[in-house]
């Protein structure tokens, strides 16, 4: 996607990308799943407080915050399971409507900006970068 058409990310259904995380090896861990479960809800455009407008991937969380994607290859495993992963289409949808108009974004500490990007080695990192497909533009 150029940047010529990217926007503020929003809380809009319609804005969103549903990623399937079902080559992940650990996929059968997540219950309820539904068939193509796992997922994980992404969009691309810029944080809306930022005046720079640099393009970005973000995650959405089940607390109805963004998360930049560089900064959630830097939350461990357990942690990005329990707040990111959705077992069902039917849980996002249901989070996704009682979202509110405006965007929350969890903005990292400069401890977590400092902590080291996962390895190589993170299949649900491998997973999620194959089932999004080639990179965007941002080159995140």
């Amino acid at each position: 996607m150029s940047n010529v058409y990217l926007r503020n990310i929003t809380n809009n259904y319609q804005d969103v990308k549903l990623v399937s995380l079902s080559s992940w090896r650990q996929a059968g861990e997540i219950m309820p799943r539904d068939r193509n479960g796992p997922y994980v809800v992404m969009q691309e455009g810029f944080d809306p407080e930022d005046m720079t407008m640099t393009a970005d991937e973000f995650v959405l969380g089940k607390s109805g915050k963004w998360l930049s994607l560089g900064h959630f290859y830097r939350i461990p495993v357990p942690e990005r399971r329990s707040e990111f992963i959705f077992g069902t289409a039917a849980e996002v949808m249901q989070m996704m409507s009682d979202l509110p108009s405006k965007t929350a974004l969890h903005r990292p500490t400069d401890k977590e900006k400092e902590a080291p990007v996962s390895p190589e080695t993170d299949e649900m990192a491998a997973a999620l970068e194959k089932a999004r497909g080639p990179k965007s533009e941002t080159g995140k």
